[in-house]
């Protein structure tokens, strides 16, 4: 019972989490390695790998389109041409600290949430949850990413 309680909450929480970074034309995990590349500045790639537990290969897959869409800018070490640090521009910074907030006020809302349930009361909580992100996913704005867009059209002409 346990384990497929703490499934269903996780796999709520992980399409929560989601929602929120679609918003911005990110998955979660981008916006982790936004997140990162917020609190260390001037980290480099595999440092990034290293702190969120992922393969080098796989970070810099993610890093690829935060690069393209202008939320994230390398700059080359003096000494060392090879190292690139990475840091958020200001367009990365803005949104990093958007989904920051909207996970603050998401937080606010778990918390209020009363800890003396029972086991049903939790159960039909999560899934009347996850049927209303459902609903507020097919009736929300679709966000594109423009950086993206205005490459596919360039390469067009």
């Amino acid at each position: 019972m346990f384990l497929r309680q703490y499934r269903e909450i996780f796999c709520v929480l992980t399409n929560a989490a989601e929602q929120i970074t679609g918003q911005y034309s990110l998955s979660f995990e981008q916006y982790l390695l936004l997140k990162q590349i917020h609190e260390q500045r001037n980290i480099t790639l595999s440092e990034l790998a290293d702190d969120t537990r992922t393969t080098r290969s796989a970070a810099a897959r993610k890093l690829r389109a935060l690069l393209l869409d202008g939320y994230v800018e390398q700059e080359a070490k003096m000494d060392d041409r090879r190292v690139k640090y990475l840091r958020l521009t200001p367009k990365g910074e803005h949104v990093e600290d958007d989904i920051h907030q909207v996970f603050l006020q998401s937080a606010k809302t778990w918390n209020q949430i009363p800890s003396d349930l029972s086991d049903e009361t939790i159960n039909d909580f999560f899934t009347r949850y996850q049927n209303n992100l459902a609903v507020w996913d097919r009736n929300r704005p679709k966000f594109h990413r423009p950086v993206l867009r205005e490459r596919h059209q360039a390469s067009q002409e």
